[in-house]
């Protein structure tokens, strides 16, 4: 049964959102909509919680049947009215997957990177109100968990030039990784705030040890694929997807932990545009797919967002790692690593858009906002709105 939940007595609908009481229900479609609706589904199907709007003339009741959609967004099944009485208006809305609450973990690391800044990127996050949008513009449940400990480089040994700072940010992982496990097992979707990029080997190891290796999709303007062995730099948040993959070398082992956490079959990296020669000789052995701000460019984010979708799709889960550097330096001025020639605002969003649509995403990573380098915090008030995005907000 759709119970009305309306939010005032103007006649006008602003905006709908759709809630579905299972985890892994698919893009749906509802055809017409308003006032009360019972909704009979077979037994794949989930009930719909439906806030709606309503008019001062009564209630209407309207039975549904609500078909799939496939990720080009063609009817699997149809869409058909079973029942419609008179003066019910007609809506099309999308429906958001199941998962109503997030647990937010922050990861104030910036050892991984080459530039210091990135460990104050959590507290720009939530300064520019991620709690308060989630739960009061898309009715999420939030629990943030607050910040696992981090070390800071004025007190930190560097350890191996090809791989600074490695100890201590596997131990900075591995808390990150206890809290995401903890999240997901209780059914919340894990969002894990950066810090730089290196964080997201603890999102997915946690999201491992409790489901198996999984999919993956990288929104990086960097490949992250460097080794010890290969990187310049020795900074190892450019070395975090290879590690997670299982392909960085022992080093990055530890007692307990499911390596590969991800598999490169189930792996795409979106919106990359530098890559070192390392890296690229290693995505040529990978089964991974590689959609480059080129291709982008050509056949637009859309495309791109739903193959990455489909090759990522039917693993154990599906974990979503957005760097903020993905966005043009225009847009997202405060990032660790700026790379030019980036996403658009509207771009940034509509990828965000399209991982709701899927209701495919377990897990969450948001990383690399640096206010050291922002200004007036566009960037953490950036991500907020791209972290909504990809949790269900919707324009109409």
């Amino acid at each position: 049964m759709v119970l009305p939940h309306p939010r005032d007595r103007r006649d006008a609908v602003h905006e709908r959102h759709v809630q579905v009481d299972h985890d892994r229900v698919r893009l749906q479609l509802v055809a017409e909509l308003d006032r009360v609706q019972p909704v009979r589904r077979g037994r794949h199907h989930a009930q719909l919680g439906l806030p709606v709007d309503q008019r001062s003339q009564g209630r209407e009741e309207v039975v549904l049947v609500v078909g799939d959609q496939d990720s080009n967004r063609r009817f699997v099944g149809g869409v058909r009215r079973v029942h419609q009485v008179r003066d019910v208006s007609l809506a099309a809305v999308t429906v958001q997957p199941g998962t109503r609450e997030v647990d937010v973990i922050g990861a104030p690391l910036d050892l991984g990177a080459g530039r210091r800044g990135v460990d104050m990127g959590p507290s720009a996050i939530r300064y520019a109100g991620l709690e308060q949008h989630l739960a009061e513009k898309l009715g999420l449940k939030v629990d943030d968990l607050g910040n696992v400990a981090a070390p800071v480089a004025e007190s930190t040994a560097m350890g191996d030039d090809r791989a600074r700072f490695l100890d201590q940010i596997l131990d900075l992982c591995d808390d990150v990784a206890k809290g995401v496990a903890r999240a997901t097992a209780r059914g919340a979707l894990p969002l894990v705030l950066g810090g730089d990029h290196s964080v997201a080997l603890g999102s997915l190891v946690g999201m491992a040890s409790v489901h198996g290796a999984g999919g993956v999709i990288w929104i990086d303007a960097h490949g992250d694929l460097n080794t010890p062995e290969t990187s310049p730099s020795g900074n190892v948040h450019g070395m975090v997807l290879a590690a997670a993959l299982g392909v960085a070398g022992p080093a990055f082992s530890r007692e307990g932990w499911i390596l590969p956490a991800a598999e490169a079959g189930r792996t795409a990296l979106v919106g990359v545009r530098s890559l070192d020669e390392g890296e690229r000789e290693l995505l040529r052995r990978l089964g991974a797919k590689v959609f480059t701000m080129s291709e982008i460019d050509r056949i637009g984010i859309e495309p791109c967002m739903r193959e990455a979708l489909a090759h990522c799709a039917g693993g154990a889960f599906l974990h979503v790692s957005l760097d903020m550097d993905v966005v043009d330096p225009e847009y997202a001025p405060g990032v660790g690593t700026p790379v030019r020639g980036g996403l658009s605002y509207r771009e940034a969003h509509l990828a965000m858009e399209i991982v709701a649509e899927s209701g495919l995403a377990d897990s969450l990573d948001v990383v690399e906002v640096n206010p050291v380098l922002d200004h007036e915090n566009a960037t953490g008030q950036l991500a907020v709105e791209l972290v909504a995005s990809a949790l269900g907000a919707r324009i109409l």
